[in-house]
């Protein structure tokens, strides 16, 4: 995976921002536990009756395939992603969006950098899980161009097919 800081400009409300991609590090990991716990805390209490567990987290962003960037506005992390890419298939282990900056166009960013990761990987499909209860979740990647494929208990895999590169 690449380890460079890629940095777009966005439209957040008719007002341009520069915002910076960068490789996760070690350092930025309170930052990211408290971001998902935030978002993420009564979604699975809702859906598996269970806490989530910081330990969930680290092992879906440090996994060994794992490559994870944050994103940036101005030094300050505001999301971050999480993806594997193996085998032809790029799989989203997590994606947030520090609340008070939700809808701002931070999530549309993070899924057109991992598509543009997943392309550069030659993936065939993006794959993702979100909990049956995460309603505002699954209306954005509906946006996005993903697709249920199957439910397995309280969650729905989601995919997005990729251009197909054996026809180049």
């Amino acid at each position: 995976m690449p380890t460079n800081i890629f940095i777009i400009q966005i439209n957040m409300n008719i007002e341009m921002a520069e915002i910076l991609f960068r490789e996760m590090h070690r350092k930025d990991l309170p930052i990211l536990l408290m971001i998902s716990q935030e978002n993420m805390a009564s979604i699975i209490l809702s859906s598996w009756g269970v806490e989530l567990r910081d330990e969930e987290i680290l092992r879906a962003i440090l996994g060994p395939d794992a490559y994870s960037e944050v994103i940036e506005i101005d030094d300050e992390i505001v999301g971050y992603f999480s993806i594997d890419i193996l085998d032809g298939k790029a799989f989203i282990n997590a994606i947030q969006v520090k609340k008070g900056h939700q809808g701002e166009g931070y999530g549309t960013a993070m899924m057109e950098r991992i598509y543009v990761l997943a392309l550069s990987s030659r993936a065939k499909t993006i794959d993702l899980w979100v909990q049956l209860t995460n309603h505002s979740a699954m209306k954005f990647y509906r946006y996005c161009g993903y697709r249920t494929i199957s439910r397995q208990g309280n969650n729905y895999l989601m995919r997005k097919d990729l251009p197909n590169h054996d026809a180049e």
